[in-house]
């Protein structure tokens, strides 16, 4: 069973070198690795051209004018041929002999249509598992209920059938400006409109948070790209989402949109289980997008508090 990984890179070969090695310690022949080069300048294609002479699995090599992560990860979905797919950053690390549990796990929910894929814990670089554990091993739930409405916060892991990626037709969100927040929240809460995932506890990944990375600077590139930043906050309008979470991002949504002045996306506020709460952000919304506007030309201050709120 071939598992396809993507990573979208850009100038950062030496971390690459890592990733392959981590690659390497999985003792398993059947992945597929695409890297997709954003329009780096570095000399990253003799690296991957390095690998390819080492490796003893497949290592398939894009390189496109710098578009930005999202436009990168989707060209790598275009041609991905693994059964399982999945996303992982330049600057992040497989824990050893993981996929072949990830094959085994799979073979439990590889017939079974409703189920997407497998989501699973990340670690940081003490061993400390990122964010809360799931509710139970290796239940069955979907991102609404399982990681929203429990608030299961912190960067989690997760394989998708890639069949389900090509029946449905499922893209990272890519707007007119590059770079941006939160596209991941978007592309799995889509899967989660009709698909479950099987949750399991253990960790398969070691998540880096670097300083000149997409995480940390949340804030300052969500206000660069408004129009990704609003796709993400609408994500949690859905009425499978517990009103007081809805709330709180029905205010950031309304904040987005007055910050870059966007017009309102009628279906999510028109929606009925929306309406009440539309009128009582308003204000609060438009409070705070003046405060993100004050930000402009700036850069904003980062807050620790967004790993606890991270539950996409």
């Amino acid at each position: 069973m071939t598992i396809t990984v993507i990573t979208a890179t850009y100038n950062r070969r030496n971390l690459l070198t890592r990733l392959f090695a981590s690659l390497v310690a999985q003792h398993y022949d059947e992945i597929e690795w695409i890297v997709v080069d954003d329009g780096g300048t570095d000399d990253t294609g003799d690296t991957i051209a390095q690998f390819r002479r080492d490796a003893r699995f497949r290592v398939q090599f894009l390189r496109q004018s710098n578009s930005g992560k999202n436009v990168a990860v989707n060209a790598g979905l275009e041609i991905a041929t693994g059964e399982l797919v999945c996303i992982v950053d330049d600057d992040d690390l497989f824990l050893p002999d993981m996929f072949a549990t990830v094959a085994k796990d799979y073979a439990t929910i590889a017939g079974n249509g409703k189920v997407a894929g497998l989501s699973y814990l990340t670690i940081d670089q003490t061993g400390k598992v990122w964010g809360r554990r799931f509710p139970r091993d290796r239940m069955i739930s979907d991102h609404f209920e399982c990681r929203i409405n429990q608030r299961i916060w912190g960067d989690k892991f997760e394989f998708t059938k890639s069949r389900v990626l090509r029946e449905n037709s499922v893209r990272y969100p890519v707007t007119e400006m590059k770079g941006g927040f939160g596209a991941d929240t978007v592309f799995f809460f889509r899967i989660a409109e009709t698909y479950e995932t099987c949750y399991v506890n253990r960790p398969v990944l070691e998540k880096v948070y670097r300083s000149d990375g997409i995480s940390v600077n949340w804030r300052q590139g969500s206000l660069k790209n408004p129009q990704l930043t609003a796709k993400y906050y609408a994500a949690f309008l859905n009425s499978r989402v517990r009103l007081s979470i809805r709330f709180k991002y029905m205010i950031a949504y309304l904040a987005i949109l007055w910050y870059s002045r966007q017009k309102l996306a009628i279906p999510q506020i028109q929606a009925p289980w929306n309406r009440l709460l539309f009128y009582l952000s308003y204000l609060p919304g438009i409070a705070v997008g003046f405060r993100w506007r004050g930000y402009r030309g700036k850069t904003p201050p980062q807050s620790r508090k967004w790993l606890r709120s991270k539950a996409g």
